[in-house]
Formats: C-alpha cells, structure tokens, sequence
C-alpha cells in the first residue's frame, strides 16, 4: 500500500507525512528516539519485527490515551468554541491528514469517524496492509439499520484482525478474525451470522466479560450506575468482511452524517468524553462524571459549567500529566486518589458532590489497578515506560451494547421509560385512536400516521372502518406509522370462534432514503408506547409487504400451539389457514395425535 499523499490539503503544509507520523506516536506515550526509529526503520515491514505485537501495541496505547468526545458537536470553553458544521465534519473525509493533524497536534479526540480514520492513516504510514470496513452497532438487542461505524481491518501473516480504536468500551489489543483475542477485563471473538436481513454484514464482533459482575456500560450518564451479572456472549456490531471502503466514500458519509445529525443518537442529546482505563473507563457527560474499575463504580455530580470545565480539561490533560509507570509501583497512581476522595483534585469548585456506587473501596481499586499497570510493563515492541499510565480514550460508534443497558426492546435508540429526552413528539390522540381500534366493538379497525414537514411531530393522518385493503390505500407514498386490526377465525365442528388481532406497521417507502429510514427507526420505541399491544410487527415497503398470505403465516408463526384455522382480513372474508391439516369447520378431527393419524 502506498503512504498517503502529501499534497493533501494540510493546517501544518511545514511538516511532512514523516514528522506528523512522529507527532502522532509521541501523542501514543512513545519517546522522541522510539517514534523516530519506528518511522524510519520501517514500521511494520522491518527486519525481524512481530507485526502483531506491534499492532496490539499500538492499538492499546490509542485507546488508553486519546479519548473519546463529541465537543464538535457542542459548544463550550473547552476545545470547542462553536458547533462544527456538519458539511465541514464530511469534507474532512476527503482530506484525512487533517483529522490526523488534529489528533497528533491538535490534542482532539473524535469519535471512530475521526479516530479509525486518522489510525488508519498512521498504521498505513507504518506499512501496514490495511482495509476500512462498515459496521451496524448491536443496540437494545439489534442491529441498526444504517452502518455508522467504521472499522479498520489490518492483514498480518497471522491472519486478519479488527484494530478498531473507535468504539465504546472496546479491547485494548488487536482482534483477530478467527479465535479469540482478550485483555484484562474481557475476551472478544468474530461469528458469522446467517441472518439475512444484515445483508452483506456477516461478521459479529462479540464481548464476553471475564467477571461475571460487571457495570453496564452506558453513553447516558442519567442512568444510575448499575452493577449487573452477566458471563454471556455480546453483540458490539456486525461489519461487511470485505469492505476495502476509501475514507470519503458514500457509505461513510452517510454513517457520519447519521451519527451528526440523527436526535436519537446520544452524540446529538449532549456532550460526552471518555477515558479507557485497563480495567474500566472514565465518562464525563454533561451532568455527571463516572468512573469504572472492574464492577465498582464512583459518581461525581456536575452542578455548575465550571465544574464541568474543570473535569473536561483534567480528562485531556491526564495522559500528559501522569508520570511513565516504574518498574516497580511505589505510590498510587494520582487519578486514582483524586477521583476516590470525592473531586478531581484539590482546587475543584466547591459545587460538586460525590457519591460512591458499589463500596468504592479504595484499597482494592488501587489494588487493581496496580496489577493492570504490571501486566503493562512487557507490552509491544517498545519500551513501556513511555507508556504513561491511566490513559485516555474509549469509544466512538454508537457502542451502547453492554449488559443491561437500554430497555428490552427490537429496536434503534427507544427510550420509552428511561426518563430521557424523547426523539419524536407524539399526538396525543394517536393513542386515543389505537384504544378504538382495540376496542373490538369500535368499528374504526386501522389508523395510520404521519410526521410534521419539520419531522419534530408524529401526527394522526388519517383512521378508517373498513378492512386491509382501505387500510394500504390510505398508505401513499410518505413514512408512517400505523396499525390495524383482523380476526384469527376457529372453525371447529358446529362452533366459530372469533378473535381480535392487531397488526403494528412501520412503513417506509422504497424511495426513502437510507439516512430518513434509520431516523424512523429510532423513533419505534415512543411510538409503539401510544400503538401497543400488537400481536405482530411488520415493516412495510410496498403494498405487496401487507400480502394476506403472508401475513397469515407471520400471524401463525407468532401463535402459540393453538392457531386459528383462518383469518379475517376484510368483513365476512374468511381465509383458510388449516396449519395442522385438521380440516375447518365440520369436517375438523381436533388437534390431538389420534386426531392427526385418523
């Protein structure tokens, strides 16, 4: 692979590709004659080097020091004056050695957009072989509609691996596709999904903590620090394996555009800045700072924007502050002592407040994280005791997977009962209208629903009283929520029975495009709180998705043992749907076995 061009448009045109690459690694914790050698003696294609020691190398260096933030997004005193514009946020894809120069100079962080993007760029400075992949973060139990991470895929002659230096919470070494790959707080493996929806993003990347007690992780500080038991097998995202994506390429801009603009993302609901820990993170939200180490959890409560101020600034300069770590560890790590005893430090405003989540037992954090900077010591192909301790830098994506975050819901971004902002504003007399179509009695049988011009509002568009077939002409050619109701039918000797069930319809339109679908999608939550109740959910494109065939065989797939032998979609309009083969009506022989063989 060739190293990046060097007429691309630079704030630094002084400095060449070499001494940004140096810049880069001295910003990593290397020394200034360790950076030099490794950029002048061939990086990943020198003699008698361990690429993959000097990949995880650099990949844990990363995410323990540059961190993770949103402030772009979200005016303030620190490191953002004013929000970046979104088309100016785009462009910079197309003019990567300026998130670079932002990183390595700068003293920024991003999110995987910005710090996959610039990594990408120094491993491929370094000599490594190396594709940009699409990913689909896990969220609330599925995976979203839009790709809006990006992974960097590095080829070794160990295989392949995943150095992914953007995503929330994620490991401190590089992953390899095959097998599994671990740090201290967890072991991480990739599993090809046969789920057709995904598509083309056939490969999951999976976490499995190695305590069984460990915090949910959490973008939404709002959320109570919470201690949970879980020892299973997690979903972080599904990637496109064979990806090989330019920086700027449609599908990126599109996941970055996503990730900029979409309300029901928390990168849009406030600012966020986080540090990884080797056995937890640190995370400063707009009201609170949270610190992790192993299942305990400490809280200091933000009052004021000094206060504020004050913890973003010591965030970013921790991993300039702290000293390299010895050989042998004679004091306690000054963060550590700091963030246990109630503040930052010691001139910290007086308006803050501390409550400890978990004990916070200050002898076996120490304990901890004494042992995490021991197994430190021996790590890459470098001297660790550059390697400042502590450091900055989880996240980026939307990784919002951890056990027992977010509600139990199939769906992107729904907050229902979570106290948080809602992402759309719902008629109250949705509701009102569904409670119709419930009622059984009522003859209004469907409604349908549609959003303001400003895409703020969920409005009632229209109701009916008449079967399907009203129901998908009313449909038109906009977005919409709806719902409507049929009969399962039991014709069983000389009895009929007749039973209500409701049908819950996301419809999105084939012309819609990728970006308005994703942003529909997070809103699923909210609006089945005023459409529920449903026997079955359905996402609609096309008026041949709404097939009564197929909706039978949906209907009978989410019965339980005992199914209805027809249905009723239209008034009088029975439609077979014999799923043991008893026969309808008279003729019907029962369910039991004997039934069956006779």
């Amino acid at each position: 692979q060739a190293r990046p061009a060097a007429s691309e448009p630079s704030s630094f045109p002084m400095l060449t590709d070499g001494a940004l690459a140096i810049a880069y690694l001295r910003r990593l914790g290397f020394g200034e004659t360790e950076a030099a050698d490794l950029v002048s003696g061939g990086g990943f294609k020198a003699a008698g080097s361990a690429p993959l020691t000097l990949l995880s190398d650099l990949v844990r260096r990363h995410v323990l020091r540059v961190p993770f933030e949103n402030l772009e997004q979200h005016p303030g005193r620190v490191r953002a004056s004013k929000v970046t514009p979104t088309e100016e946020r785009l462009q910079r894809l197309s003019e990567v050695r300026k998130i670079v120069e932002r990183i390595a100079l700068g003293g920024h962080g991003g999110f995987c957009f910005d710090l996959n993007t610039a990594f990408a760029w120094l491993l491929r400075y370094l000599g490594a072989t190396l594709r940009l992949s699409l990913a689909r973060v896990s969220f609330g139990g599925s995976f979203m509609e839009v790709g809006a991470h990006l992974v960097p895929l590095v080829e070794l002659r160990e295989g392949t691996f995943v150095a992914d230096v953007g995503f929330a919470h994620t490991a401190l070494v590089a992953i390899n596709l095959v097998g599994e790959s671990g740090d201290e707080a967890a072991t991480f493996r990739v599993t090809v999904t046969e789920d057709e929806k995904l598509g083309a993003y056939t490969h999951v990347l999976q976490r499995q903590y190695k305590s069984s007690k460990v915090q949910a992780f959490s973008l939404d500080t709002e959320v109570d620090a919470t201690q949970v038991e879980d020892n299973s097998w997690n979903d972080c995202y599904a990637f496109r394996p064979a990806d090989n994506l330019e920086y700027d390429a449609e599908d990126s801009r599109n996941g970055l555009e996503f990730v900029l603009t979409d309300k029901g993302t928390p990168f849009c609901q406030g600012r966020v800045v986080i540090l990884a820990q080797p056995q937890g993170y640190i995370i400063l939200s707009d009201r609170r700072l949270r610190r992790v180490e192993g299942s305990e959890a400490t809280e200091t409560l933000v009052e004021d924007d000094a206060a504020w101020q004050k913890m973003c600034e010591d965030i970013f300069s921790l991993p300039l502050l702290t000293p390299p770590a010895p050989k042998a560890v004679e004091k306690k790590n000054p963060w550590l002592n700091r963030g246990m005893s109630g503040s930052m430090n010691s001139d910290a405003p007086k308006s803050v407040f501390t409550r400890t989540v978990q004990g916070g037992q200050v002898g076996r954090s120490q304990a901890s994280q004494e042992a995490a900077v021991g197994k430190t010591m021996k790590l890459g192909v470098t001297d660790s005791k550059s390697l400042a301790v502590g450091g900055a830098g989880a996240g980026g994506g939307l990784g919002l997977n951890a056990p027992g975050f977010g509600p139990k819901v199939q769906h992107f971004a729904a907050r229902s009962g979570s106290g948080g902002k809602k992402s759309i504003n719902m008629d109250p007399s949705i509701g009102e209208a569904w409670g119709q179509v419930v009622d059984d009695k009522d003859a209004t049988a469907w409604i349908l629903c549609r959003y303001s011009d400003d895409g703020k509002d969920l409005q009632l568009y229209q109701k009916g009283q008449g079967g399907l077939q009203s129901f998908r002409e009313a449909l038109g050619d906009e977005m919409a929520w709806g719902g409507f109701r049929c009969y399962g039918i039991d014709k069983r000797g000389g009895l009929e029975c007749k039973r209500p069930k409701f049908v819950f319809v996301e419809y999105k339109p084939e012309s819609t495009s990728a970006i308005k679908k994703a942003r529909q999608g997070s809103h699923r939550g909210e609006v089945k709180e005023a459409i529920g109740g449903a026997h079955l959910d359905v996402v609609v494109e096309t008026n041949e998705d709404l097939d009564e065939q197929d909706l039978i065989t949906k209907l009978q797939a989410a019965t339980g043992a005992h199914k209805p032998n027809g249905y009723e979609f239209e008034s009088g309009v029975f439609l077979e749907a014999d799923f043991y083969g008893l026969g309808i009506g008279k003729s019907c022989k029962g369910e039991s076995a004997a039934g069956v063989a006779a």
